[in-house]
Order: C-alpha cells, then sequence, then structure tokens
C-alpha cells in the first residue's frame, strides 16, 4: 500500500500546504494510494502510516532557501531529520516521531518527507503566492 498523508492546519496560512498537496494527489491518484489528511501530531501518524509499503508525508516546513523551495528527505536507518529549536505545539517533534516508530518497529517500509517551504504561518487563510505556486507543482 502506498499512502500519502498530506499535514498541515487550513487555518495558519502556508502551513496548511501539505493538505493541500495532499488534495491534489487525491484528485489524481491511481488505484491503490490512499492519500490522508492529518492535523500534523507527529505520534498520531504512527496510526496513519501504519502497514503502508510507502509513505510520504508532505508539511509545510520553516527554512532558509525561500517560501516555495521544496525538499525531500527518505528517511533511513538514521534519521537525518533536524529537532531544535522546537517550534511546534505536539508533544513530540516529527523527527521524534520518527525515532519512536523505529524503536517500536512501527515505520513504513519507506518513509519520505516532503517539506514545502512557507513565509506566513500566522492565523489565516490562504497560501502565499509561491507556496501556491510549489503545492501547484
Amino acid at each position: 500500500m502506498i499512502i500519502v498523508i498530506g499535514v498541515g492546519n487550513d487555518f495558519r496560512r502556508d502551513g496548511a500546504a501539505g493538505r493541500g498537496v495532499g488534495r491534489r494527489v487525491r484528485a489524481a491518484a491511481p488505484t491503490g494510494v490512499q492519500v490522508l489528511e492529518h492535523d500534523g501530531e507527529p505520534a498520531g501518524l504512527l496510526d496513519v502510516w501504519d502497514g503502508a509499503d510507502i509513505a510520504y508525508v508532505v508539511d509545510a516546513v520553516r527554512g532558509t532557501d525561500g517560501p516555495g523551495t521544496v525538499h525531500r528527505v527518505e528517511v533511513g536507518s538514521e534519521s537525518p531529520l533536524h529537532r531544535e529549536p522546537r517550534d511546534s505545539t505536539h508533544a513530540l517533534s516529527f523527527g521524534e516521531a520518527v525515532d519512536l516508530g523505529r524503536v517500536l518497529g512501527r515505520l513504513p517500509g519507506r518513509l519520505v518527507l516532503v517539506g514545502v517551504e512557507g513565509g506566513d504561518f500566522a492565523a489565516g487563510q490562504g497560501l502565499g503566492p509561491e507556496v501556491a505556486a510549489a503545492v501547484g507543482a
């Protein structure tokens, strides 16, 4: 099973990028590809991707390359995910959830994080133009 998980919050401007990608993928996904939207609680992802052969997690990220820049990280035996400084309201960071999944044997066969750099995470709706273009692509 292949699963695409669009993560985000529709009320945090560019923070909705992952959900936007998920919606576009859902509209074009072939049979056998499951597409879900998720609020981003990292520990909850363990249940969502459980049993998947391949899981793609798409989320908005903060970065230095500019809004709309897309990053792709395939998680291997050692997590390359940055953990500090922490800028999340979740109990675990995504990297910590991956580490927990690894310890518990609850990672998908292959795990790919696709991050879309956002510029505006303030309360409100609507993606910035660079992020909207990246989501569309």
